[in-house]
């Protein structure tokens, strides 16, 4: 009976700890330094190997400053809001080129080439607006005393973000409209982009 409530006390345990996942379930995952300390292990997410339950996520850096805890927080959640802002920019202009390919609107490469320059311009302008619902997983201060922190959104802040852009670049007055001046061009378009939301 004692070996029995005693395996049950460490399943109830070990269950408990799966609310822990996001920082501690990447930890395991490879062998990694501090950037600014090479000979001092560190947790996994400073070498960018990313919590399983995060969609997307970048890590920041501050050195160490005579200015504080506080100052060095925000240059180090700057420095990976940036890093993740350039991060979604790329993965959603992928996603656009993939839908994208095949499609009518492909048909020239100098057409293809403008379609893709005005869809970074309406992701780039939404990206820089907002990026909503990011935010700070974890923070770690090195040996040398600088600032790490990992920002990051998971899948319903990410697919958010993404139908922000969608709806962005398909509205009436996006400058990608504004490329189309026949139906059948305008059509494909929208289908294109409704293929992206997420809703």
């Amino acid at each position: 009976m004692k070996k029995l409530l005693l395996v049950g006390v460490a399943v109830a345990a070990l269950a408990g700890c799966q609310s822990d996942s996001t920082v501690k379930g990447v930890q395991n995952y490879t062998q990694c330094t501090f950037p600014d300390a090479p000979t001092t292990e560190a947790p996994a997410w400073i070498c960018d190997v990313m919590p399983d339950d995060l969609a997307i996520g970048a890590r920041g850096y501050a050195k160490k400053s005579a200015a504080g805890q506080n100052v060095m927080r925000r240059i180090a959640m700057n420095d990976a809001r940036v890093a993740l802002a350039s991060e979604f920019e790329t993965n959603v202009s992928n996603m656009f080129q993939q839908a994208l390919t095949g499609t009518s609107l492909t048909s020239s490469e100098a057409a293809s080439e403008d379609v893709m320059e005005a869809f970074r311009d309406v992701t780039k302008s939404v990206t820089n607006r907002t990026l909503a619902n990011s935010r700070v997983i974890v923070s770690q201060v090195s040996p040398t005393g600088g600032l790490y922190v990992l920002i990051g959104m998971d899948k319903p802040a990410y697919e958010s973000n993404l139908d922000k852009v969608v709806d962005a670049a398909n509205s009436e007055d996006s400058e990608l409209r504004k490329q189309f001046n026949n139906q059948k061009t305008e059509s494909v378009l929208t289908s294109v982009l409704e293929s992206m939301k997420t809703k």
